[in-house]
């Protein structure tokens, strides 16, 4: 391998790690946007069964997203021992 391949591979590796930061910055958003919905249903004294409903799938998709952020940094601890040094 040359230098020029080092090179781009180097900014390749940049270029994704960038790109599931950001993918990970999103889910951790969404993740607390669901969390604030989950709370707000849950100070109702009752409710409804479409309530009941939203309440499971919100849970259904929380888990999703927290089992998909976990992967994410997974994937950029392993990214980040790629990179060489001083990058």
């Amino acid at each position: 391998m040359n230098h020029d391949d080092t090179g781009k591979e180097t900014i390749d590796l940049a270029a994704e790690i960038a790109s599931n930061e950001e993918r990970l910055q999103v889910l951790r958003v969404e993740h607390r946007a669901l969390d604030q919905r989950l709370q707000e249903l849950e100070k109702h004294l009752s409710l409804t069964p479409l309530e009941q409903q939203e309440v499971a799938r919100i849970k259904k998709q929380k888990l999703h997203k927290k089992d998909e952020i976990s992967r994410l940094e997974g994937v950029l601890a392993q990214l980040a021992k790629q990179q060489p040094a001083g990058s």
